[in-house]
């Protein structure tokens, strides 16, 4: 009897961050996509907005996740979080 195992997952890289984030800023294909996937929402469960989404993100060229998708979306919220914040200091506005 063989075994076989599942190939391990990279954990994700500064580059792959890049990448997703040069997709959503770039690809109006993908944004226009969201923007309709977004319509459907109330419709949807949340699995299959998940499915619909990572979709999107594979005719964009990115293959990922669930989890990934979830990691890089909270890194792109804290980093623009992050943004704002030092923005707010450079207009003289009170920041934590």
């Amino acid at each position: 009897m063989k075994w076989f195992r599942k190939k391990k997952k990279l954990p994700l890289r500064f580059a792959d961050a890049a990448r997703f984030n040069w997709a959503l800023d770039t690809d109006r294909e993908l944004r226009d996509g969201m923007t309709r996937l977004a319509e459907q929402f109330p419709g949807l469960t949340e699995e299959r907005y998940t499915q619909k989404l990572l979709e999107l993100f594979r005719r964009a060229g990115l293959e990922l996740s669930a989890a990934d998708l979830k990691m890089l979306l909270a890194l792109r919220r804290e980093t623009d979080r992050m943004l704002l914040h030092e923005e707010g200091k450079d207009k003289g506005g009170e920041c934590d």
